[in-house]
């Protein structure tokens, strides 16, 4: 559900008037304002008196269901009050979780940020992870390859992208499958970044496949 308050403002040039401000967003009623908060133009307003066009920050709660993403996003002067916050933000989440059937509880953890840019930096982040999501998918078949998912928020966790790519010719998805799948794909496109940052990180760290291969979807 996507919501908006009428909020009392003060612009830089201390002129004060009231504004409709959004201070919840869900992805899946209204991807528009997706768009608009990465182009910085969520709660963009313009002072009646003078003109002056700035940011109006409140508190924002966004939340994509499909990718797994749920955030209370504080104003960035609430940083001193991390403890606080964080505290608030579990136990508003716990209340709000028994409003939830069974059926549609969200089994991830709320993240908090500080400041509406830090979501904005997370979510270019994974824009740019899906871009490569969407060459892996389109190359698999002429690389030989099975795509297969894992839950958003544990890739989102681990830093990696969400989708594996695995060797077809090993016919499952076991730590060697992934390896030789990773490595033809990586080989394959040199612009790979985060995918070859994910094949060096595994490549160090092996004990990485324990924790994808139990968020294989």
């Amino acid at each position: 559900m996507t919501i908006a308050n009428l909020e009392k403002i003060k612009c830089p040039n201390g002129h004060i008037f009231e504004a409709q401000l959004i201070s919840a967003i869900s992805v899946s009623d209204n991807f528009e304002l997706k768009e608009a908060l990465i182009a910085g133009e969520l709660n963009l307003v313009t002072c009646p008196e003078c003109g002056q066009m700035f940011y109006a920050e409140c508190f924002i709660l966004y939340h994509d269901s499909q990718n797994e993403l749920i955030s209370f996003v504080y104003p960035l002067i609430f940083q001193e009050q991390a403890i606080q916050c964080m505290a608030k933000m579990q136990k508003e989440f716990k209340l709000a979780l028994k409003n939830f059937s069974d059926k549609d509880k969200i089994t991830y953890e709320p993240i908090l940020l500080f400041g509406i840019e830090n979501l904005v930096l997370l979510l270019r982040e994974e824009q740019d992870i899906e871009d490569e999501e969407a060459i892996l998918k389109h190359l698999a078949n002429d690389l030989n390859l099975t795509v297969v998912k894992i839950v958003p928020s544990i890739a989102r966790k681990l830093a990696i992208p969400k989708f594996m790519p695995f060797d077809k010719k090993n016919k499952d998805f076991s730590e060697k499958s992934l390896f030789l799948g990773l490595d033809n794909f990586v080989k394959h496109n040199s612009n790979l970044e985060h995918y070859a940052d994910f094949f060096k990180r595994i490549s160090k760290n092996k004990s990485m496949f324990t924790e994808i291969s139990k968020a294989l979807k």
